[in-house]
């Protein structure tokens, strides 16, 4: 039987680290502003800055879940971005607050979704594809959770209270949760080779990782997803505005991705366990292709914004699921950890360097079009290369196991 507990642990664990690292600044960023002074780019640069930490992280904490299991990093995870979030409430210069958004970015990299697909796959076996999408539609309501609570601790208590009381959820449930409930011999690798000659080990086999066209393809896929999702959600409000949309249209039209987003998993689930991630892929990524041609050709009005929040929240969340299994259905789960980990830290520099590129593109071109014309580049750019992807077919490493069993 599948460890059922297990994921549901993992499950609960994501919605609240998502909730609180990564969602809950969304309604902090405009008290935190108006109260100490710092200009809008001042703030948004910790998140950034958290995003860039979570890219220099993503590769060594891979690294250790191969070797030492998930169980110690979501820990160590869960009580430092309790301890770094909760620090928001001291800060009172910007370079404390950025020291703090490096810690969160390196709690992030610790706990967000990759890990837990790695604890998943350790865990299921040839049966992760059950155990991913279950995490992924717990994790997939965490900005419908801690957007509302989130705001209302702030309005009720202020900004620096709703960090401490939020940082404190995440250290003295995410401690617990996943100290107790990651069971450390079900993923400890006990193996004679010493840590430093294991890295090395690593090492070279990165660099075969490298020059494997499925690997680079794959990365080049998922890394050009990130940039367009980050860059979208981050700059779609003020450049839909200067296109002319109704903010409070906008707004209602965003708020369908989050359950769109649900509903895309829900989806994938009932179409079974054993889908491909290549042909998923590319429908997915058609579907988000779609989503950009409606902005970038079709008037600002309810009714198309609308259709692009559905359309966008279907494609995005399916490929939630698909970051999850196309390594382990590609290179087998052996290494997945730290592929996991190799692949995620490009996609999470995208994320951290599109808003502002995507910024400096409509300055210089001062028109706001030209953000959505970029991104529906990156999404062609995308398609194209899950496109040779499924050409590929699977890795060599793959085909010669098969050709051995």
């Amino acid at each position: 039987m599948p460890p059922w507990p297990l994921a549901w642990r993992l499950a609960w664990g994501q919605l609240l680290s998502w909730g609180v690292l990564y969602y809950a600044f969304t309604a902090l960023s405009a008290p935190i502003h108006a109260d100490t002074g710092w200009s809008r780019p001042v703030v948004h640069g910790g998140l950034s800055l958290g995003l860039l930490s979570w890219g220099v992280f993503a590769l060594p904490v891979g690294m250790w879940i191969q070797r030492r299991g998930a169980r110690d990093i979501m820990t160590l995870g869960s009580l430092l971005g309790g301890v770094a979030f909760a620090s928001f409430g001291w800060v009172q210069e910007a370079w404390q607050f950025y020291l703090a958004w490096v810690a969160v970015g390196a709690a992030m990299a610790a706990l967000l979704y990759e890990p837990a697909f790695a604890a998943v796959i350790q865990a299921f076996g040839s049966r992760y594809r059950k155990g991913i999408v279950l995490v992924t539609l717990i994790g997939g309501f965490a900005s419908t959770v801690f957007l509302p609570v989130s705001h209302l601790l702030t309005e009720h208590f202020g900004w620096r209270q709703a960090c401490l009381v939020l940082g404190a959820g995440v250290a003295f449930i995410g401690v617990p949760l996943h100290r107790l409930g990651i069971p450390k011999l079900s993923y400890h690798r006990n193996s004679p080779t010493p840590p430093t000659l294991a890295i090395a080990e690593s090492l070279g086999a990165f660099r075969n990782d490298f020059r494997n066209r499925s690997f680079v393809l794959l990365a080049l896929w998922f890394t050009l997803h990130t940039a367009v999702f980050s860059g979208l959600i981050f700059l779609i409000v003020p450049a839909m505005t200067a296109s002319g949309a109704e903010p409070a249209s906008l707004l209602s039209a965003m708020a369908l991705i989050g359950p769109m987003q649900v509903l895309g998993r829900l989806l994938l689930a009932a179409h079974g366990a054993e889908f491909s991630a290549v042909r998923t892929g590319r429908w997915a990524m058609i579907v988000l292709t779609l989503s950009l041609l409606v902005l970038v050709f079709l008037p600002p009005t309810f009714g198309w914004l609308a259709c692009f929040g559905v359309l966008f929240g279907l494609g995005n969340g399916i490929l939630t699921i698909l970051k999850g299994t196309a390594i382990a259905e590609f290179f087998g789960s052996e290494r997945y950890a730290e592929l996991n980990g190799a692949i995620a830290a490009p996609a999470m520099l995208a994320k951290a360097a599109a808003p502002l590129l995507l910024s400096v593109i409509w300055e210089h071109f001062a028109s706001p079009q030209w953000v959505f014309v970029s991104l529906l580049c990156l999404l062609l750019m995308g398609l194209a290369a899950v496109c040779a992807l499924g050409r590929q077919g699977r890795s060599k490493g793959d085909r010669s196991r098969r050709r051995c069993s």
